[in-house]
């Protein structure tokens, strides 16, 4: 389910022992705790209320605390963090757990005890027992990115409750410049809505000076250069990388990276599939597919799949030490920008 309808069960009193909640916003992590506690009165949070890291306490602490009875109320709320089992992760300073002990809890949790499991991690093992059976058994709430459309939309509603507006360029570039970070965009606010104080609106130059753009973005901005065959833009923009002391090495590996999503999206485009489908094949945003699929409207497959095989190429030259890497990868932005 997603938080708007677990809100209303848990205002309309419709509570379950054990929730499931998946996805990795913190935004709506850090809501869905707050209506979680809220669910206890201040004097019963202390007798309460618990919190366990399962990296660093043990699956019998927290069985423990939940099969107890609540102090002076209703019920216990348990909070339980970072289960690190239900990933495919090896954590070396973790604690062993008995993950039979959860299994069988969950089978048949204690009535006057809410146990929420956070597994906010990016992805999970679906192949053992206790994923399958948290899937099955628990109330399952989503707390994973908005799809694009939504989060444009979500963006600008809460501009305007509190009387501001954003351009539409403004609006694509912070969304850009965040990954589609819901968090992220939330943390930015503040200081746009400050520079938009007089005017009420926010523009492309305030976002542009505002918020940082990571080495990503600046990569795919010199991507968009070379692919657009403005080499002096490109060429400037890679002496900047240099000025900054960014290693040739890291420019490569990322734009191997971005130039594998590049055909990807294209390909799986071409089939037919919609930008929610290839997002969820690919375990990327909807945003970045759009922006993926715009930048690589113009060029063909057989483009992309020469460009890539060129960086594979060049990764190997720069590795095994055949020349000069600052000049490589030089050369490479001559060929294909």
């Amino acid at each position: 389910m997603k938080i708007a309808e677990l809100k209303s069960n848990l205002n309309s009193n419709k509570i379950d022992n054990v929730y499931f909640v998946t996805g990795d916003e913190q935004v709506f992590i850090k809501d869905i705790q707050e209506t979680f506690k809220n669910l206890l009165l201040p004097e019963e949070r202390d007798m309460n209320f618990s919190n366990f890291d399962l990296e660093e306490v043990s699956l019998d602490d927290l069985i423990n605390e939940a099969i107890s009875a609540p102090f002076f109320g209703e019920r216990r709320l348990v909070f339980a963090e970072r289960p690190y089992f239900l990933t495919s992760e090896r954590i070396k300073s973790s604690v062993d757990q008995n993950v039979d002990l959860l299994t069988r809890y969950i089978q048949n949790p204690t009535p006057s005890t809410i146990l929420v499991i956070f597994a906010t991690y990016p992805k999970l093992d679906s192949r053992k027992k206790i994923v399958k059976q948290l899937k099955k058994l628990a109330t399952n709430v989503d707390a994973s990115q908005m799809e694009s459309h939504f989060l444009v939309k979500t963006i600008r509603e809460n501009l305007r409750t509190d009387g501001y507006q954003i351009d539409n360029d403004a609006l694509e570039i912070l969304v850009n410049k965040t990954k589609a970070n819901y968090s992220q965009i939330i943390n930015q606010m503040d200081k746009l809505k400050l520079y938009a104080m007089q005017t009420k609106k926010i523009d492309a130059k305030a976002v542009n000076e505002l918020v940082p753009q990571s080495l990503d973005d600046n990569v795919f901005e010199l991507m968009n250069q070379i692919l657009s065959k403005n080499v002096y833009q490109a060429e400037e923009l890679y002496h900047q990388f240099l000025l900054q002391k960014i290693d040739p090495i890291l420019l490569v590996a990322i734009i191997m990276s971005q130039l594998r999503t590049l055909i990807q999206t294209k390909v799986l485009s071409g089939r037919g599939l919609t930008e929610a489908t290839i997002a969820k094949n690919l375990k990327i945003h909807p945003y970045r597919v759009k922006m993926t699929l715009k930048q690589s409207r113009n060029l063909k497959p057989s483009q992309l799949t020469e460009m890539f095989d060129a960086i594979v190429n060049l990764d190997y030259q720069i590795k095994s030490g055949q020349g000069d890497k600052e000049l490589l990868f030089d050369l490479f932005i001559a060929k294909f920008a």
